[in-house]
Parts: C-alpha cells; sequence; structure tokens
C-alpha cells in the first residue's frame, strides 16, 4: 500500500474546486487500495465544509493532517494524535501580532475557529468563522490548536512576522503560508505529521507528498517530494519534481 499526501489549497484545491481530473485520480488511487491524505494549515470545519461543496466532487481522504499537523484524524474523524500551543504561548503570539496592526486574529480549536480581536465589533482581515472574542476573552483558552493572522495584502510581512515569530517564541513554530500566518506548537508541521502516520499506520510501500506553500517545505525536502506550478520559490527548489497537478503526480506513481 501507498500513500499520497497532498497540500489543499491552491495544490489539489485551486481556484475554488477540486478539478474532475483530480477527483477521478484520487479515486482510482484509493480503488488500487492506496492512501489518499490531505495535509493542511486549515482546521477540521473549514476543511470540512470545503469537502462538502459541489466542487470538491465526493473525495474522502483516509486521513485528515489538519492545522499543519497539530491534529491528525482517520477518515471517521476519530483523533490520531493532537498538541496544542501552550497556552501562554499562544496568548503571547495573538498579543505580538496586535501590535503590529490592526487586522485581528483567529485561534483553532479542535471543532472550530473564532476570530480575535483587540475590541468588540473591531474590523478584521479573518475570515467568517464560528465566532469571535476579545483579546482578553482569549486569555480564558487553554486548548488553542494554531494560532492565525491573515494579510492578504502583503505576503512579505507575512513572512517577516513568521520569521521573528519562530526567534522570538521558542516553544512555537511559525508557518509562512502566502497570506496567512499560521503559528502552532514547536515540533508541529506536516513533516513530523507525516513521520507519526507512518509510525502508526505504516510501514508503506512508497509515501508521496506534494505542496507548493512555506509549510509544505519540510515534508517536501524529508520525503522528496513534487511542487505545483506556481509553488513557492523554496518550495520549487526543494522538490524532486514538478507534477501539472496532483493527477499526474498519482498518476506517475500508481
Amino acid at each position: 500500500m501507498k500513500c499520497a499526501v497532498s497540500d489543499f489549497d491552491r495544490t489539489l484545491y485551486v481556484d475554488g474546486k477540486i478539478s474532475v481530473r483530480n477527483r477521478e485520480a484520487v479515486t482510482k488511487w484509493q480503488k488500487a487500495g492506496n492512501w489518499f491524505v490531505i495535509a493542511t494549515g486549515r482546521n477540521q470545519s473549514s476543511l470540512e465544509e470545503k469537502l462538502k461543496e459541489p466542487g470538491a466532487g465526493g473525495i474522502r481522504p483516509d486521513i485528515l493532517i489538519l492545522n499543519n499537523g497539530a491534529l491528525i484524524l482517520d477518515g471517521s474523524g476519530r483523533e490520531l494524535y493532537r498538541k496544542n500551543l501552550d497556552a501562554q504561548t499562544a496568548l503571547s503570539v495573538l498579543r505580538y501580532f496586535d501590535r503590529q496592526d490592526d487586522a485581528g486574529s483567529g485561534i483553532s480549536l479542535k471543532d472550530r475557529k473564532i476570530n480575535v480581536v483587540r475590541e468588540a465589533g473591531m474590523w478584521t482581515t479573518q475570515k467568517t468563522c464560528d465566532g469571535e472574542i476579545t483579546l482578553q476573552e482569549a486569555e480564558e483558552l487553554t486548548d488553542i490548536l494554531q494560532v492565525h493572522h491573515r494579510r492578504p495584502d502583503s505576503p512579505k510581512e507575512i513572512d517577516r512576522m513568521c520569521k521573528e515569530i519562530n526567534r522570538m517564541f521558542p516553544s512555537a513554530a511559525a508557518y509562512s503560508n502566502v497570506w496567512n500566518a499560521d503559528v502552532v506548537a514547536e515540533g508541529v508541521g506536516k513533516a513530523e505529521a507525516v513521520r507519526i502516520l507512518e509510525k502508526k499506520a505504516g510501514p508503506f510501500e512508497e509515501i508521496l507528498v506534494i505542496g507548493d506553500s512555506a509549510n509544505d517545505l519540510e515534508m517536501i525536502r524529508k520525503y522528496r517530494g513534487a511542487s505545483v506550478p506556481g509553488a513557492v520559490a523554496e518550495v520549487s527548489e526543494a522538490s524532486a519534481e514538478e507534477a501539472e497537478d496532483v493527477a499526474a503526480y498519482l498518476e506517475a506513481h500508481m
């Protein structure tokens, strides 16, 4: 049995849909007895909402690697692994983002995502999700999987902030995901999540990984994976091959 791990946004899910070509390739891959895994920075509810869209074509992954590896679920939703951010670190990161701009932030719990703003009703760049709380109210939370910060106007600022967080907070790991900064516990990442999955469910005949963003980099390096067209430069350079899309990658390794 082989295991294919795909990033979601801009890799499998492109321009608001999963192409028919990709859907058919995933179905064929699974029918051949292989596993198909999605590894994403999204939280559970956000990803499941996308997978229910008509444009997703009913894809049912065998495993979900969520919040950049902070949470791993099997196909039935059973938790296989979870690592929360230390509560004090999560709050410190939220305060750091608040000092940078007025964009607000978000936090992922296991089953929902909540926006965090300085004051109630404050404008935020975060997408509408499962509620809103103030920074002060966030002090009461202890089960945060990931902190998010969104700056669609400036990927460069996201990259800068992630690098600074990694210097400032040794118990956190920040990943630049185009215009999103994703912050999880130190040691958490997609590469580590695949390693955990391999330990729990392997050995696999082959592990394939494919992605496009900085949060895919270590996974692609470790497993000699593929990038898709439009991937950030460091991911393209690190990849062992470039695939036209997920379908092409699966077909080449069937």
